[in-house]
């Protein structure tokens, strides 16, 4: 599997740093997410509301293969990878996918490339997967200021609303690079244009979703995930991260 390629310039360098990081905290982590889903414990409102099963569902491959290699060339090879070896199956539907694929369809109104379609589809709905993956093992997670034992409760739509942003910022991602290495049509100009918008009207709602999310793992995922001015900012002095992983 190949990880993310260096980056070009400073931001490109920190986004590189994010995705090992999720990617090796997944590693980390999947001892306990599929203890998760061999016995969910009792008592987590999230599993009321859903299976985690289901919040770790297997997406579908890829529409198109070729696909493959414009996600590869955004550096989001491993956003696939991951859900594609360790999602579940037979578990039905993600309840947050619906959040992942309506980001999709806003961004691509008027794309026809079937390829670039299948990429950002394919990337958001991995969004799903990541984010319900994390929000499994939240419970066994630290708060991502006080570092201390994570106690509140989550819902499935504030889980839904992470979906989205996280989608929001991988398909991003993948516009990007097209217009950066691609002779992109106007289509696919305007679709990154409305994901630059989209990112600008979601900033707003940042800081108060973070702290619903609450737990580091997901905070950490959400807020690496679309350009914003609170971004990177935990990395200038350390996550604290390796203190409790």
């Amino acid at each position: 599997m190949t990880l993310s390629p260096p980056g070009p310039n400073l931001c490109a360098s920190w986004e590189t740093l994010a995705d090992g990081l999720q990617v090796q905290r997944l590693a980390l982590h999947l001892p306990q997410l599929r203890e998760q889903l061999l016995a969910p414990p009792g008592g987590i409102a999230l599993f009321a509301q859903t299976p985690p099963s289901a919040l770790t569902a297997r997406p579908d491959p890829l529409a198109e293969p070729p696909a493959e290699a414009v996600i590869d060339q955004a550096g989001l090879q491993h956003w696939l990878h991951m859900p594609a070896a360790y999602g579940t199956t037979d578990a039905g539907t993600n309840p947050l996918a619906a959040s992942a694929d309506q980001v999709a369809d806003t961004l691509l109104e008027g794309v026809t490339d079937r390829v670039v379609r299948a990429a950002v589809a394919a990337v958001c709905t991995a969004s799903a997967w990541w984010t319900g993956a994390f929000a499994v093992i939240r419970h066994l997670g630290v708060h991502h200021t006080s570092l201390q034992p994570v106690d509140t409760a989550i819902t499935l739509k504030t889980l839904q609303s992470a979906t989205s942003i996280v989608a929001l910022g991988t398909a991003q991602r993948v516009l990007s690079e097209q217009l950066r290495t691609a002779a992109a049509d106007e289509a696919v100009r305007m679709a990154y244009c409305r994901a630059i918008t989209e990112s600008i009207v979601a900033e707003s709602r940042l800081p108060g979703l973070l702290e619903e999310l609450g737990e580091l793992r997901l905070v950490d995922l959400v807020s690496t995930s679309i350009p914003w001015r609170g971004r990177f900012t935990k990395y200038a002095g350390g996550t604290g991260a390796g203190q409790v992983e």
